[in-house]
């Protein structure tokens, strides 16, 4: 059954994970998300259940699977997999964030990233190529923690430095 095949994948990705070959277990992953494409929840689910075993093992992107799968399940307010999800992320040593209104309005690559709401709205902001200063009051923040987000933003999305996020922002904002 179609349902099955993803969790098939699933298993092999893990199993070629412990094996070493990392690059054909994150392809078995992309085959997986592939194949339950139309069922969300278990596609979720199986981000879930892999993501210990390539963080142990050292491959795929074993964080953003988590994050994405926490704000599914997070949105259908399915607490007992949301609250695995978020245990997990602090496992790995990642950050787990409060859910703020308006986490939805944030692209799902920038969230699975880790964005933050405020830092998102100071992201947006940026395709503006607006000072710290200018930035902070139009947020009602101070300019120090306009350049906090700014840094963490640079970290979290990997832009080479402030130009560069920017015009990811810009591109964002006419896409």
């Amino acid at each position: 059954m179609r349902w099955n095949r993803q969790f098939v994948h699933l298993a092999e990705a893990v199993l070629l994970g412990r094996e070493g070959a990392g690059a054909d277990a994150a392809a078995a992953v992309e085959r997986a998300l592939a194949a339950a494409e139309p069922y969300p929840l278990a596609q979720h689910l199986g981000l879930r259940l892999v993501a210990d075993a390539a963080h142990q093992d050292g491959w795929g992107d074993p964080v953003s699977w988590l994050r994405r799968a926490e704000h599914h399940f997070h949105e259908r307010d399915i607490a007992a997999v949301t609250g695995a999800c978020r245990a997990g992320l602090r496992r790995l040593g990642a950050p787990v964030h409060q859910h703020r209104s308006g986490t939805s309005g944030i692209p799902q690559q920038l969230r699975t990233q880790g964005v933050t709401v405020r830092e998102f709205d100071v992201f947006r902001l940026l395709a503006e190529r607006l000072s710290n200063k200018d930035i902070a009051d139009r947020l009602f923040i101070s300019p120090r923690t306009a350049e906090k987000h700014i840094a963490s933003l640079i970290t979290k999305t990997g832009a080479a430095n402030r130009a560069d996020l920017c015009a990811r922002s810009a591109a964002l904002r006419s896409g």
